[in-house]
């Protein structure tokens, strides 16, 4: 059997063995998220590949780090099945899940695999340990600078002064409606000031109140208090959505500058990440602006399609890696990079010719960017 049926065959088994566990008690999943998982599933199985046919001990450790994080698909899987299969003595074990590693640990591992590929350009002559280590205080100290709370706290989300003024402002409209009294903002801010059963409202000036149940009132309808409730980890995850992208454009602002020959394909991986962290920060930002859970459920249905279909581009470059490194002339050139790196020039693709072809005309600009590999013979 050939590398890529192998690879399809494992894929295909897991994803029907994952489709088959459904049958169990579960809360409610969407095709879009099962697709997203499938395909972070298979550029896992792509990484574990990669790091097995790597030549090169340092160049394993990129794929190690994607590994890490691809696998976080198997965990994926497991929500649904969180309060009825698993732990369902815990009341709020499913927040806890999100919490720590849907919105923590997901991103963590993310920023964590595309900063090392940025410091392993960047100090080469580093050793493995060296560069884990600066990777880990340089991403660590972001993450446990805006984490903190949550492990100081798994409930902090819940203990926020803002969800304490928010159920304030839900009992407020719940004794007005009691009394068959029309709980406009106007009611509502009257109802606070005359009554002492409100500590936190209560002790706003008028014009502060105002603006604070304005603030507010839109998240009291059904659902859309979650918006409210998980939006200081949202934005977290767009800070460390922000800190992968600067690794990115860090790593390519380096190639402009010093034009170091890289592994094929790496610098396509990067780019394809580029997108993904884009979309990522796109999606906590549209949340942070919803007002609405249903609307956002929506944003959040079609955000998943859109990150499936990234995400299989990127197993096409993982896929188109693995290739190359398992061809004769592929090992030949990695080995070559890691012996000799200035004697060469860059590998260029069938991708880049692809891109010449149909976006650019031959021109010393071209010729900068997409040089062919001595390795490979002459046009």
């Amino acid at each position: 059997m050939s590398l890529t049926k192998r690879i399809l065959a494992i894929w295909t088994i897991l994803v029907l063995a994952f489709l088959a566990s459904f049958l169990l008690p579960h809360t409610e999943v969407t095709t879009a998220g099962v697709m997203t998982n499938a395909a972070l599933l298979l550029l896992f199985i792509l990484s574990v590949y990669l790091v097995r046919r790597e030549t090169l001990k340092q160049r394993k450790w990129i794929f190690v780090n994607l590994a890490a994080f691809f696998s976080l698909s198997f965990l994926f899987h497991l929500y649904p099945f969180i309060g009825t299969e698993i732990l369902p003595e815990v009341r709020k074990a499913q927040h806890y899940f999100y919490q720590y590693i849907s919105l923590g640990l997901y991103f963590f591992l993310l920023a964590f695999a595309i900063s090392y590929i940025t410091i392993d350009l960047l100090f080469r002559e580093f050793s493995v340990v060296q560069k884990y280590l600066l990777t880990f205080v340089v991403v660590g100290g972001f993450f446990g600078y805006y984490y903190q709370p949550y492990f100081s706290d798994p409930d902090y989300l819940y203990t926020r002064q803002e969800i304490a003024e928010w159920k304030e402002l839900d009992k407020a409209v719940a004794a007005l409606q009691a009394d068959g009294r029309a709980a406009s903002e106007e009611e509502v801010v009257g109802y606070v000031q005359s009554s002492g059963e409100f500590p936190f409202l209560g002790r706003l000036g008028l014009a502060d109140l105002k603006l604070k149940v304005n603030e507010l009132y839109p998240y009291l309808p059904g659902s859309n208090y979650m918006i409210l409730l998980l939006r200081p980890i949202y934005l977290n995850t767009i800070y460390m959505c922000v800190l992968s992208l600067g690794m990115i454009l860090l790593y390519f602002g380096y190639q402009y500058k010093k034009d170091p020959p890289q592994g094929a394909y790496i610098e396509k991986i990067m780019f394809f990440f580029l997108l993904f962290c884009s979309l990522e920060a796109f999606h906590a930002w549209s949340f942070i602006k919803t007002l609405e859970w249903q609307e956002f459920s929506g944003y959040l249905n079609l955000s998943q399609y859109l990150s499936a279909v990234v995400l299989a581009a990127g197993a096409v470059l993982f896929a188109l890696r693995l290739r190359f490194i398992t061809s004769p002339y592929g090992e030949f050139y990695e080995q070559e990079i890691a012996e000799h790196p200035w004697s060469i020039t860059r590998w260029r693709d069938a991708l880049d010719n692809l891109m010449i072809k149909h976006f650019f005309n031959r021109n010393p600009f071209v010729g900068r960017f997409f040089l062919a590999s001595k390795v490979t013979n002459k046009e």
